[in-house]
């Protein structure tokens, strides 16, 4: 990247990409030392759901964040070349989790399950964003003609509430039990819950943050920042406090309300995603605008990677000398830092063999493009003569 370009940089969604992938290595903290498996009954499990809670908003960035950046990219040539870096980085990552697993005895390596791992995407145990984002990549121009055709900005309200209405308002409608005194008293009892609205669409939710990270760019928010800051601490402890009571006495569930689709990830991530996004940073240093891009551009192998460190730090380190959750929850700060770091320069290792691929590849199609193109010209010349 030229100076001019990285002058013009808005590291706002840098920071915004860096965030994201912390929260996605902090919330597998929760995963990988038996978070799940504690009773949440005292301060501690009530402090570590509300950062729970909180980290919930790792994925639903990175969907607002693609709306935000691909809203203008249309059908054009060239455009599905943009998703062959991301593409390779995964392939590279799910090579390096697969001889991981089979060096630890997790994995059977043969030739079939070497392929069938990076194809149907196993290999690398985090891939499932890698499988929704192809997809949704694949379908942004189309998403972009309805977005772009939409005449007012009231006929894209509509459009996001509607969205919200078949995504994401279904978990927060279906997860309660109105008929019934006992379990308001003690809803962990029973996870039956009532259904109140249609929520056969709820899987489509990406494209509901897509839109809704399309509008931010376009219409942003007149709100200051402050008030933002409030209402996000307010939806943190007020999320946190009613997952801690949903799970009084028995152990933390992931309904819908608190998985990607639920309300309480939607709300935050679009509260977080404004208030970084309204941060005046275009004239801070242009070497931090540097070292902000490059840790921005490492991110996806970051988060792709992950699972390694993840597995050798929790359970061949902490897990095996420490008791229990209670005894690591302390140490969280610490992990999510040794294994953001040791993830990130693993992820610079095989972003450099990506370019170094990308390269020789064209090359390889600038070879063969001259040959073809000398050997048309001789055949024409031959031609002429005859």
């Amino acid at each position: 990247m030229n100076l001019e370009k990285l002058q013009n940089r808005n590291p706002a969604m840098d920071i915004l990409r860096i965030v994201a992938v912390l929260c996605v290595i902090s919330i597998h903290f929760f995963y990988h030392t038996g978070y799940y498996n504690t009773t949440v009954d005292n301060v501690p499990m009530y402090f570590a759901t509300v950062l729970r809670t909180l980290f919930s908003v790792c994925v639903p960035l990175f969907m607002i964040l693609s709306g935000f950046l691909l809203c203008n990219k249309t059908l054009k040539k060239g455009y599905y070349s943009g998703i062959r870096k991301t593409i390779l980085v995964y392939i590279l990552v799910a090579i390096a989790c697969i001889i991981y697993k089979s060096c630890n005895g997790s994995y059977t390596l043969t030739t079939l399950t070497f392929f069938t791992g990076i194809f149907d995407f196993t290999g690398a145990n985090y891939s499932w964003y890698i499988e929704m984002y192809i997809g949704l990549f694949l379908i942004v121009p189309f998403l972009n003609i309805i977005y772009k055709n939409l005449d007012s900005r009231k006929q894209k309200n509509i459009l996001l509430i509607t969205l919200i209405a078949i995504t994401i308002l279904p978990s927060l409608f279906n997860a309660f039990k109105f008929d019934s005194y006992e379990w308001w008293a003690n809803p962990a009892t029973d996870t039956d819950t009532q259904k109140l609205m249609p929520s056969w669409w709820v899987g489509i939710y990406p494209i509901t943050y897509y839109f809704t990270g399309c509008y931010i760019r376009e219409y942003g928010t007149k709100i200051k920042n402050v008030f933002l800051i409030i209402a996000l601490v307010i939806a943190i402890f007020g999320f946190g406090t009613f997952n801690f009571y949903r799970c009084y006495g028995s152990t933390f569930s992931t309904a819908n309300y608190v998985y990607w689709n639920g309300i309480e990830p939607y709300v935050m991530s679009v509260l977080i995603f404004l208030i970084i996004s309204k941060l005046k940073l275009e004239n801070i240093n242009v070497k931090a605008k540097f070292v902000l891009w490059k840790i921005s551009d490492l991110v996806l192998g970051t988060y792709l990677v992950s699972f390694i460190f993840d597995s050798i730090y929790y359970y061949e380190i902490l897990n095996i000398n420490t008791p229990d959750f209670y005894a690591r929850f302390p140490f969280m700060p610490l992990m999510v830092l040794w294994v953001f770091v040791s993830a990130l320069l693993s992820s610079a290792i095989l972003n450099i063999i990506a370019a170094g691929i990308e390269f020789c590849w064209e090359k390889i199609c600038c070879f063969f493009r001259f040959v073809f193109k000398r050997k048309n010209k001789s055949e024409i010349i031959v031609n002429d003569k005859d």
